[in-house]
């Protein structure tokens, strides 16, 4: 199949006039100018062509949450995120009990088989800090335990991706060393480390930051924490919710200049309120409602959004003026890079053929999952 007659965003270039090749799920060829040949072709009417989004932070959406999901939860939430140009997510639970996490590892192992765009699972907690814990359930915080997740990564058939916790806490540093070796990705999140605490951490292997800005320590000048390290340490990729109401807009301008296109992630951390028809809800045993654009635990503080990822994308053009090729960056290539997915993340010949035509506004049109329209 041929994407005909569109501007392809590269990791270096703009082809303002060309096709891609798609072929068995991969692309096959990349071209400037217009295609000559027999294969079947779409008109992309000059639509621009990015790489799938992928979204390494999301609880859910359509009315239901990654931590309770069946697989057919599973393939309806894939189906919505198409149309936000998400092609490849994680399943991130909630800070809870060792029997609800395995369950969600095994579910999401199964629904892989049937559900293209699952990447795996980004466990948040359970091994955070209380000080900074959000919207997650203090009842189930605890110290890293290596022998639970160890068990949770065999129980998920090795599809643990990422973990977000403390640093600080009691025995995080020989943990982090653990996960790296099993190839999962460790994010300081919900956590009151101090900068030196995350340089300890990097040591060890650390090398993402959670929602970075909400639920941690933060720049301070007399006391650095998260925050000041995920400026300072180019080891560390960023994750942002770009929905304007967890960070403002001129905290994510100035923290775009500092840390650039080349770590910074956008993301969702959507929850399951968002595509669904109710306002009122439950996560993991807390209350929550939906106002104003976003989620709420009903005890006053922000739970998480209801952002379309295309949203988020069309905001960081907004408010950073970012261009084409680095949009393609935070949206996609560099959460790739970040949790170690070689195959995807650019339109390139040999990635696997992950692609979303956007008008000149940013407005999803069309997405290809594996070379198919699945939108």
């Amino acid at each position: 199949m041929i994407l005909n007659n569109i501007k392809i965003v590269t990791r270096d270039a703009v082809i303002e006039n060309g096709y891609i090749e798609m072929k068995d799920g991969v692309i096959a060829d990349v071209r400037s100018g217009s295609y000559v040949g027999d294969d079947e072709v779409i008109n992309g009417q000059g639509k621009i062509a990015f790489p799938g989004f992928i979204d390494i932070h999301t609880h859910g959406s359509c009315g239901i949450d990654f931590m309770d999901a069946d697989e057919d939860g599973i393939k309806t939430i894939a189906d919505a995120f198409y149309k936000e140009g998400i092609t490849t997510f994680l399943a991130t639970t909630l800070t809870s009990d060792f029997e609800s996490l395995d369950r969600v590892c095994k579910v999401v192992a199964n629904a892989k088989k049937d559900v293209p765009s699952l990447g795996g699972i980004h466990l948040e907690g359970p091994y955070i800090n209380e000080k900074y814990k959000g919207a997650q359930n203090a009842a189930y915080i605890r110290n890293p335990n290596i022998e639970e997740f160890n068990t949770l990564v065999k129980d998920s058939n090795g599809n643990i991706r990422d973990i977000s916790l403390a640093p600080e806490k009691e025995g995080a540093l020989e943990f982090i060393k653990n996960a790296v070796k099993q190839n999962v990705v460790c994010s300081v999140g919900h956590s009151d480390a101090t900068f030196k605490d995350v340089e300890k951490a990097i040591d060890m292997g650390l090398t993402n930051v959670t929602h970075t800005h909400n639920a941690q320590s933060g720049h301070h000048h007399r006391n650095p924490g998260v925050v000041s390290a995920a400026m300072y340490f180019d080891e560390l990729y960023t994750e942002v919710i770009c929905d304007c109401i967890h960070v403002s807009e001129d905290a994510l301008k100035a923290f775009y200049k500092v840390v650039g296109p080349n770590r910074f992630i956008i993301i969702t951390d959507s929850l399951k309120v968002k595509h669904a028809q109710f306002d009122e809800f439950q996560l993991f045993g807390l209350d929550c409602i939906r106002r104003d654009g976003a989620a709420y635990l009903k005890s006053g503080p922000l739970a998480g959004s209801i952002l379309n990822y295309d949203q988020g994308i069309r905001n960081v053009r907004r408010i950073t003026g970012a261009s084409l090729i680095d949009l393609a960056k935070v949206s996609s290539y560099n959460a790739a890079k970040s949790i170690g997915f070689k195959d995807r993340g650019e339109l390139a010949v040999g990635k696997i053929a992950d692609v979303v035509l956007m008008d000149e506004d940013l407005n999803v049109k069309e997405v290809y999952k594996l070379g198919k329209r699945v939108f």
